[in-house]
């Protein structure tokens, strides 16, 4: 008999495989087809003591590799999104919410909505490093460099297991568990049809030997998703007045201009509405809204590599060795974006012509864009800054040059270095692990178990943005590489277009057509387009290599002792381990704060900043400061085994982490019941402590810069690191109901996560709404002495009472956020109907009820800037929390007939509101005359409910093939009054798709 076990997390965890969603049925259908993987029985454990019985004393949702084939063979993303239990998950590109930035072509597991990383990942019972990238480095693992070819099931335990697992594990563990006594050759292929894509697919080769006194496995995966733009789906392109929210920004190109022989009066580039632009106000500024995210996608272009190799061996009778090793590589190649990001950073006075124009972006007259502009429009019509009155003046009244603003160097037209397309920048992920242990027993009946594991993953993010003064260089004639004639002094000694020196054209006569759409600009010249070589010149790469490493040295004894219970002998565990943590940050040059921290130090070499100069260079995206964070842990752990009554099993762990330095330790317990009351029913309970110390990233003095909308209006999030986080921990409970009557296999639990100091970053949208609880028209707290630390948090390019039109950025850090308390019930239930139309009909579902998830008020400089509340069935957008839908789940229909296997599953999303005010509030927008318009689509995110039909048969020469359908009726996501018209955490942009696979083995 081959016996397996498996390591799950807190204490007695043992759910039977029949107890998950088809689980049992895998097992046997598996083993009749494919003998040389049959495991006659698998023991899923949850302990280190030897022998714990199959049976669940937490709750354990067990998917074994048979039962994801049945499901159409999902991406691990797909899979986890799916999962009742799971909300707010990453693996969707979503550049606009700082919790997903720099997640592209990685994925994550969030048990519950606590947070991704507060679900300990493992892969075969052990750790692996973080993704140094995803959600600011707040210590998530990439569930995207797993080796899915090689994978042979996936246990979910659904509670804490701090008690066994320590840190990391506060709402619960994910184990990823490889294929074991693999024989022979296994080839697979997968094609998924899109549409407006080319398609995912992917190829992988599983290679298995068993001998007498050893095993060999090995697995080469490699899988390929083609890009899907957000302007080939059409409930992402709503009109600006249909949903504001959804991708349109007031600084744009073409752009406003202010003359400056009459200052108090604006003008709207002419060409905006011929271009596909919004002719709209902004406050009392006319402005060009523009339609931005047509130029990014839903989904990014990218290729991903896994290699995954294990051995093991009897070394004796009684002495096992095992050793395992992972590659992986992810590479996002073209990740798109804006052409260019909005002018939130002022030049400096070292470009300015005179000292009345430091800060702004000066076009003079000698600027060939704005002289052919004067030429072609003998008459304008201006809008009065005070009023917005409209005016009719002649051209010439830019006689004297103007200011650019609500503007930005490329927007409708696209960007010229990039083919007059999106700003294109890349995402790439390497990780690699190993990881061995030695095992035995010795002759004393007691056993042992020692473990080294090594894990690291490096992620290199690069992007573009403009650099502030030399683009109000270009502006002014003084562009480009070759420009300063004499290097030696400091800043551009250039004439202005003369020579190297060349100038930047920022009005439409520069953009050949618009650049989603093709509608092509009839006031073009070619010869007022902006040269390649000056857009080069400011238009500059920033770059960010970032890696974690891990290393885990664990040793455990484990035995029974001489005490006996009316149930059996009682048995034990005990351990220690030690982990090691680094992180590194690095930074090319240009976006380096040790290197050029001011706006101003590339061209003149000024290090110490003033006003918005502090920020970087860049017009957008703040620098980052190299870090590199080191951290230890030890521990020591406990079980006990409690076979009180052969009806009563108890379990008691515990497990102590010394941190060390200002973090400290922790003392975690756990004890767990479960009594077989009658045949059929048994109960569970369990209560225990956990903890989770700062992860490295979010412990530097550095920052990451997120994107995100301030008052309607897109702006720069600066989210710093914190040295002085306190650790978080959680009191956790489960109470559950098993049922197990012939055919009918079902559970009810009930859970309760009690939670305190999370680690998190400060919440945005309260922050603003503090300082302005009226939104951006109406009274605010600028003045109130109280506010003054918080009004220093951002940073203004003009008044503190004009948000709209001078916010340029705001500064965040992590923090340790307001209490949370969440509890709810989960439900399973499966039932088979044998011999139904010749077959096996089985019926079942899964599904999550969130009763609670209040947040208690969060304080930012001694403001009350988010009051408590219940975060269950709503968006939750801007805050410490994901959406959290109130119902989740699924129910599916199975048939099995001989090598055939038909499944119908319907997935169910509850519906919850978005709790922003101000989007929905009264004349919240303008039209084109400066009328309020209100725009009340989106506040409720509509229920979902996609239904998936899949294949499977077995066919001659050991092949087996699938078909799968997703989303069977083609709906749309959730219409969400957000950048991309949906919630990326919760819903799917694909609508309709097919997918067809083939596995041969030799």
């Amino acid at each position: 008999m081959n016996r397996t076990r498996f390591l799950l997390g807190g204490s007695s965890l043992a759910l039977a495989v029949a107890l998950s969603a088809g689980a049992a049925d895998a097992q046997g259908q598996k083993a009749a087809a494919d003998p040389s993987t049959q495991v006659e029985e698998v023991v899923v454990t949850g302990s280190f003591i030897k022998g714990t019985p199959e049976d669940a004393a937490l709750p354990v949702k067990v998917i074994g590799a048979e039962e994801l084939q049945k499901r159409g063979s999902p991406s691990t993303v797909e899979l986890i999104k799916a999962l009742s239990v799971s909300s707010g998950v990453l693996g969707d590109t979503n550049q606009f919410d700082s919790r997903a930035q720099g997640s592209e072509g990685s994925g994550s597991v969030n048990l519950r909505g606590l947070g991704s990383q507060r679900t300990l990942v493992l892969l075969n019972g052990r750790r692996l490093a973080i993704n140094p990238l995803a959600a600011a480095g707040a210590g998530i693992v990439d569930t995207n460099i797993l080796p899915a070819a090689a994978i042979g099931r996936l246990e979910v335990l659904k509670d804490g297991a701090a008690a066994t697992y320590g840190s990391d594990a506060i709402a619960g563990v994910v184990n990823f568990i490889t294929k074991k006594n693999f024989k022979g050759l296994e080839v697979g292929a997968d094609y998924r049809g899109i549409k407006n894509s080319s398609g995912d697919y992917g190829l992988n080769v599983t290679w298995g030997q068993v001998w007498e006194n050893g095993n060999v496995l090995a697995s080469v995966g490699w899988q390929h998703r083609s890009k899907l733009s957000v302007a080939d789906r059409s409930w992402a392109n709503r009109p600006y007045l249909s949903n504001p929210e959804a991708g349109w920004s007031a600084a744009g190109n073409p752009s406003t201009f202010i003359p400056l022989a009459s200052s108090t009066n604006a003008l709207r580039d002419p060409a905006c509405a011929g271009l596909g632009g919004f002719a709209g106000f902004s406050g009392l500024t006319p402005v060009c809204y523009w339609h931005y995210t047509p130029f990014d996608n839903l989904v990014e272009k990218q290729d991903a590599v896994q290699a995954y190799a294990e051995a093991n061996a009897d070394l004796s009778a009684k002495t096992k060795f095992h050793a395992e090793v992972l590659y992986s590589h992810t590479d996002v190649p073209d990740w798109n974006t804006s052409p260019s990001y909005a002018a939130l950073a002022t030049p400096t006075a070292e470009v300015a012509p005179s000292p009345a124009l430091t800060g702004r972006y000066y076009v003079p007259a000698t600027n060939p864009g704005l002289i052919a502009f004067i030429a072609a429009n003998p008459t304008v019509n201006l809008s009065s800054l005070a009023t917005g009155a409209s005016t009719t003046a002649p051209g010439s009244i830019f006689g004297f040059g103007a200011l650019d603003v609500a503007n930005r160097p490329f927007g409708i037209g696209g960007n010229p270095k990039f083919g007059y397309g999106p700003s294109i920048g890349a995402r790439a992920f390497d990780a690699f692990r190993v990881s061995a242990d030695l095992s035995g027993e010795w002759d004393n009946g007691i056993g042992w178990d020692v473990a080294l594991t090594y894990s690291q993953e490096v992620g290199i993010r690069t992007g573009y943005d403009t650099l502030v003064d030399r683009f109000a260089l270009a502006l002014q004639g003084l562009g480009g590489p070759t420009c300063d004639s004499n290097p030696s002094l400091p800043g551009i000694q250039g004439t202005p277009g003369v020579g190297g020196c060349m100038y930047y054209n920022p009005f439409a006569s520069a953009i050949p057509s618009n650049a989603i759409t093709g509608q092509a600009n009839p006031g073009y010249s070619a010869a007022l387009a902006n040269n390649k070589d000056l857009v080069d010149w400011f238009f500059k790469k920033l770059s960010t290599k970032q890696s974690s490493r891990l290393f885990v040295g664990e040793a455990v004894l484990n035995g029974k002792t001489s005490i006996s219970l009316p149930g059996g002998d009682i048995a034990w565990a005990a351990g220690v381990q030690y982990r090691r943590t680094y992180f590194k940050a690095d930074y090319n040059d240009i976006s380096n704060a040790l290197i050029n921290p001011c706006v101003n130090t590339p061209d003149f070499g000024v290090t110490t900043c003033t006003g918005s100069a502090r920020n970087g260079p860049f017009m957008f995206l703040g620098v980052g400061t190299p870090a590199d964070n080191q951290s230890a842990v030890g521990a020591a752990f406990g079980e006990l085994s409690l076979p009180i009554t052969q009806t009563l099993q108890g379990q008691l762990a515990a497990r102590y982490e010394d941190y060390g330095g200002s973090t400290g330790s922790t003392f975690n317990p756990k004890a767990s019941l479960r009594w077989q009351a009658t045949k059929w029913l048994a109960l569970r309970a369990s209560a225990g402590s956990t903890f989770r110390g700062p992860p490295d990233p979010v412990t530097t003095t550095t920052s990451v810069t997120s994107l995100q909308g301030i008052l309607g209006v897109f702006r720069a999030v600066d989210i710093f690191g914190n040295p002085n986080l306190r650790p978080e921990k959680a009191n956790t409970y489960n109470f559950g109901i098993l049922i197990s009557a012939g055919d009918l296999r079902a559970s009810i639990d009930y859970f309760d996560f009690d939670f305190k100091h999370p680690i998190v970053a400060e919440p945005v949208a309260g922050m603003v709404n503090a300082l302005y609880p009226n939104g951006a028209a109406g009274a605010n707290n600028c003045a109130d002495p109280a506010y003054a630390a918080l009004v220093a948090r951002f940073t203004f390019n003009g008044s503190c009472s004009t948000p709209t039109t001078s916010i340029a950025r705001l500064k965040t850090y992590y923090i340790n956020g307001a209490p949370v308390k969440n509890s709810g019930f989960d439900f399973t239930a499966d039932y088979r109907f044998r011999d139904v139309a010749g077959g096996d009909v089985t019926i079942g579902g899964t599904a999550t009820y969130v009763q609670k998830y209040k947040v208690g008020a969060n304080v930012v400089e001694g403001i009350t800037v988010e009051k408590a509340f219940d975060a269950v069935g709503l968006l939750n957008y801007q805050t410490t929390v994901v959406p959290i839908p109130q119902w989740k789940g699924d129910v599916y229909g199975e048939w099995n007939k001989g090598p055939h296997n038909v499944r119908l599953t319907v997935h169910y999303i509850g519906s919850y509101d978005d709790q922003r005010v101000a989007p929905f509030a009264a004349n919240a927008y303008k039209d084109t005359t400066g009328a309020g318009v209100t725009v009340s689509a989106g506040k409720t995110i509509k229920a979902q409910i996609l239904t998936d039909l899949s294949y499977r048969v077995f066919l001659p020469w050991n092949t087996t093939a699938t078909l799968a359908i997703t989303n069977l009726f083609d709906k749309d996501p959730s219409y969400a009054r957000l950048d991309l018209g949906y919630d990326p955490f919760t819903g799917d942009p694909l609508g309709r798709t097919w997918k067809v696979g083939l596995k041969k083995k030799f």
